[in-house]
């Protein structure tokens, strides 16, 4: 908690200078390290700053996409994905969140996080 309110009084610094801070989603949510259940729901969570409209949400096993888990999402920072039980099970799952309205404003999980039958 004391780590998120840091964070968000370095964001609102620059908004008091009078400039907006760039645009950016960051991933807090499955980040690395996670084990997700197959057929299980689990929460993906994000921070969002200055970024408008909807978010896709995608996953991907060894560095490759492996399935679109939201092709549109509200950005409310928040999903809740029901793991689909067909998944491998494993590591080397990371997840990437994009601005549908500008595909440069994305993030990927810091590191792998693991899926487990």
């Amino acid at each position: 908690m004391m780590r998120r309110l840091a964070v968000l009084a370095l964001l609102a610094l620059p908004l008091l200078a009078g400039s907006a801070p760039h645009p950016f989603l960051r991933i807090e949510q499955p980040n690395g390290g996670e084990t997700l259940h197959a057929g299980s729901e689990a929460q993906v969570r994000w921070l969002s700053v200055g970024v408008e409209g909807p978010v896709a949400i995608l996953l991907f096993k060894g560095g490759e996409q492996h399935a679109v888990i939201a092709a549109e999402a509200p950005n409310i920072g928040f999903y809740r994905w029901q793991v689909p039980a067909i998944l491998p099970a494993g590591g080397q799952y990371r997840l990437r969140i994009c601005s549908l309205r500008d595909l440069r404003v994305n993030d990927f999980s810091d590191s792998d996080f693991a899926i487990k039958k």
